[in-house]
């Protein structure tokens, strides 16, 4: 189930920084990444060869960083629907993710201002693992106007 979309109504009561939405994410498998590598065209082995990722002195397959990236983006994403959209993302990796991590996506309001199109909303994300920073990044979503 979708989460409930960001409403322009919402905002006013929101300050900055302040949490407004946790994706708590399904515990990564050594599978659903080997099944993306071969998706995406990955050919790296840390991320699907659990041996060559030891090798490489992780205790398992890393996540890969393109697939973190798309669940910080789908999370923000979803905030802006039904009409809205996904404008801008920049993030940027602080930690390796391992195939057994249970990612958790946290986003925050960080401001909006009105446009022609409707409100573009600033936010900042970041996804954690056991309390632990894997990645940050801020981004923006536009609400369309009721009209548009």
């Amino acid at each position: 189930m979708m989460p409930a979309p960001l409403r322009a109504d919402d905002l006013p009561a929101l300050v900055a920084q302040q949490l407004i939405r946790t994706c708590q994410l399904a515990q990564v498998s050594r599978t659903q990444l080997a099944f993306y590598c071969a998706a995406v065209g990955v050919t790296d082995p840390i991320h699907y060869e659990s041996t060559f990722a030891r090798q490489a002195g992780f205790a398992d397959n890393v996540v890969n960083g393109s697939l973190r990236v798309a669940w910080m983006a789908q999370a923000l994403h979803e905030l802006a629907l039904p009409g809205g959209a996904l404008v801008r993302l920049k993030c940027s990796h602080r930690a390796p993710m391992l195939a057994g991590a249970t990612p958790c996506i946290e986003i925050r309001y960080l401001g909006h201002v009105a446009s022609d199109r409707g409100l573009l909303v600033d936010l900042a994300v970041q996804t954690l693992v056991d309390g632990r920073v894997c990645d940050v990044g801020t981004g923006a979503v536009l609400i369309p106007n009721a009209n548009t």
